[in-house]
């Protein structure tokens, strides 16, 4: 079997850009995450925040997607071929595979931030945002190397790169997999521990990473239960139900279509839970589709895919100091509407092409190494093991 699934990649590369241009609306038309219209800008605000419109912007929803995908993707391997030695290896790498990236990430905003080319301060009087600025961070060097190292791994810590506040989840979502599967995964009856996980993680970004689990189980523990799936009408359904359920906005849901979804509570996240199940259907379709996953394989989302936490952990930092300042500048000789389109036109260039180098510079190298060692350490140990049953096998002859 293929050690990666490409359409998996471009239905994350899609996540991806929708994550950048949510923060794209989050500097430059705040209203549709605030729900305050003395602060809009334009006239669509009000009216995309309120209904699926804002999958274009969802960053939320996009970022259950690549928890729900992380769920699937660390697990099926294991479900394939019950094989421990996948789980063992994944765990040994995940921390460097996460981190390496991660740390570059803190010290490219960290540079931006005590050099003075953060522009996003300059900005917010007019652009009305009251997104937290990265630059008012610690300039200690040692502070900043305990917050990357640590804090944004365990701690939910970003006072650098604000997108980094996914890592701890994972992270920890990571191992939580991990020990599923190597305490229960080849238990008949393990159905009971994914209903007591998803009742006790319901209200948690977790649960995304174990519904992907469950799919993996479904997709590859011998017979392909998804199968019953495929008929013309529920993949069109799945799509319906994960894109409405997805689009479940950042502001209040009174008199639109969302307002059927909540009970009265007083702490239940309806936004989390939504945006988790939106995602798990939608890979559920996607699972359930050859012309979706023939779709997200082509070169385009494939490519996307790849650079997909490049592009994830460097365009905020671009879009607070480069996008910022262009904005600064063009803003006295534009109107608002014109220098954010052109701040736009200017900025995304910029980030692919750096994403496209951190890409190949350092995640493609930080994969290379760490596979390079993990064979080193694992394969002999799959060596001995294959030799123990061979001899087994003669004894028994």
């Amino acid at each position: 079997m293929a050690s990666k699934i490409t359409y998996l990649d471009g239905l994350r590369g899609l996540a991806a850009c929708v994550v950048v241009v949510s923060h794209f609306f989050q500097v430059f038309a705040p209203s549709v995450f605030e729900g305050k219209q003395e602060i809009a800008h334009f006239a669509f605000e009000g009216f995309a925040a309120r209904t699926p419109l804002n999958l274009l912007f969802n960053g939320n929803f996009s970022v259950c997607v690549f928890f729900v995908l992380s769920g699937f993707v660390l697990s099926w391997r294991y479900f394939h071929t019950k094989d421990k030695l996948h789980i063992y290896s994944s765990a040994l790498r995940r921390y460097f595979r996460l981190a390496i990236p991660a740390v570059l990430s803190v010290l490219l905003a960290y540079l931006v931030m005590v050099l003075g080319l953060g522009y996003f301060d300059k900005i917010r009087q007019t652009t009305l945002s009251s997104m937290h600025d990265p630059y008012l961070a610690s300039s200690n060097f040692l502070v900043m190397l305990q917050e990357a190292l640590f804090h944004t791994f365990f701690n939910y810590g970003s006072a650098y790169n604000p997108v980094l506040w996914t890592m701890t989840y994972e992270l920890l979502g990571s191992f939580l997999i991990f020990g599923f599967l190597l305490t229960v995964g080849r238990f008949k009856f393990r159905i009971a521990a994914y209903a007591i996980l998803v009742v006790l993680l319901a209200d948690s970004y977790y649960l995304g990473f174990v519904l992907g689990m469950a799919l993996s189980d479904l997709k590859f523990s011998g017979r392909d239960r998804l199968a019953i799936l495929q008929r013309p009408w529920i993949t069109p359904l799945l799509l319906c139900v994960g894109l409405y359920l997805g689009s479940y906005p950042y502001v209040g849901i009174e008199n639109t279509i969302y307002s059927v979804l909540v009970w009265k509570t007083s702490s239940f996240s309806f936004f989390v839970f939504y945006h988790t199940l939106g995602a798990f259907f939608i890979l559920t379709a996607l699972l359930n589709s050859s012309r979706l996953q023939s779709l997200f394989s082509r070169k385009l989302f494939s490519y996307l895919g790849k650079v997909s936490f490049s592009f994830y952990l460097l365009h905020f930092t671009i879009i607070c100091s480069l996008g910022s300042y262009i904005f600064y500048r063009l803003h006295p000789h534009f109107s608002y509407g014109l220098s954010v389109t052109f701040t736009l036109i200017l900025t995304t260039p910029f980030i692919f092409v750096l994403a496209h180098l951190f890409y190949r510079f350092v995640d493609a190298k930080t994969l290379s190494v760490l596979g390079h060692w993990s064979k080193r350490i694992f394969d002999p140990l799959v060596r001995q093991r294959a030799g123990g049953m061979q001899a087994e096998k003669t004894k028994s002859m």
